[in-house]
């Protein structure tokens, strides 16, 4: 008499093993371009809601943009692409869905590497976006996520609606307008012009930074710390609606009202360059370096 024994828990273990494994037996090779270039070279990045990197690649002469599909494929993306001389204009564009969808997915994410001479122009909706050790006019536009910048000189615009903000070493001018999110800067600056509407703020301005332009630091609703070096030439205008100033840097005053708030005005070494700094409700430091 043969007899057979059937193992129940065996099949289904199996068959979970094989699911398991499943995205990794599907995975997609990353879409790759690269762009030839003879000059200075600018790039337009517009990335939707994908997290994007811009990182410099030296004394290349090309600009390279990668796509690292992740948990994605990439039919549910629509990539538009050109080259014009020295320009490279690269778009990723999610795909509409219909219907209802359920599960955790890594989205995709786009990495530029180009040469550090570069005008760039950059836009997110919803992704956190990186730019690395480039030198040009540098205009970035994200929806929701954190930015982060670094290494970067020349003239930097930022407009951010909703995520952190870290400006690493910056060297040149800025211009900074945030809705919800912590704001730190630092760098040698020669100008800027910084609006937080809500989250704290924290500005240096290294060693050596020069104001040529009438500068404004301005917060909505957050705490703001400025540190300046002592060797700093500015007329100095501090205000705060609701809140205290806490001024440790030596300053020659001009004026002071505790009526309907707090102000000072003042020159630090016998004045130079207008800077500003407001906040509608918080407290103010200025501490020398």
């Amino acid at each position: 008499m043969i007899r057979v024994r059937f193992e129940a828990v065996s099949v289904p273990a199996l068959v979970l093993s094989v699911f398991a494994f499943a995205p990794a037996m599907v995975a997609q090779a990353d879409w790759q371009k690269t762009y030839p270039i003879s000059g200075k070279p600018s790039l337009t990045l517009t990335t939707g809601d994908v997290s994007t990197e811009v990182r410099s690649c030296g004394t290349c002469r090309e600009v390279r943009i990668r796509v690292q599909w992740n948990d994605r494929h990439p039919d549910d993306y629509t990539i538009t692409e050109f080259q014009s001389a020295d320009h490279v204009n690269f778009e990723i564009k999610e795909k509409q869905h219909f219907g209802i969808h359920i599960g955790m997915h890594r989205g995709p994410g786009v990495l530029a590497e180009t040469p550090s001479q570069l005008d760039l122009e950059a836009r997110t909706g919803d992704g956190s976006l990186k730019v690395n050790g480039v030198q040009g006019n540098v205009s970035l536009h994200t929806g929701d996520g954190a930015v982060d910048v670094s290494d970067v000189s020349g003239a930097l615009r930022l407009v951010a609606s909703d995520g952190a903000i870290r400006i690493h070493n910056l060297s040149g001018t800025l211009e900074s307008k945030s809705s919800d999110g912590s704001v730190s800067i630092d760098g040698r600056l020669s100008g800027l012009q910084v609006h937080t509407s809500d989250g704290s703020l924290d500005v240096t301005l290294a060693e050596g930074s020069t104001l040529t332009t009438a500068s404004r630091i301005e917060a909505s609703d957050g705490q703001v710390r400025i540190h300046l070096p002592r060797t700093l030439a500015a007329d100095l205008e501090i205000h705060t609606s609701d809140g205290k100033i806490d001024c440790q840097l030596p300053l020659t005053m001009n004026g002071y009202n505790s009526g309907g708030g707090h102000s000072i005005r003042g020159r630090l070494n016998a004045g130079g360059t207008p800077l500003t700094i407001h906040t509608s409700d918080g407290n103010v430091t200025i501490a020398a370096l």
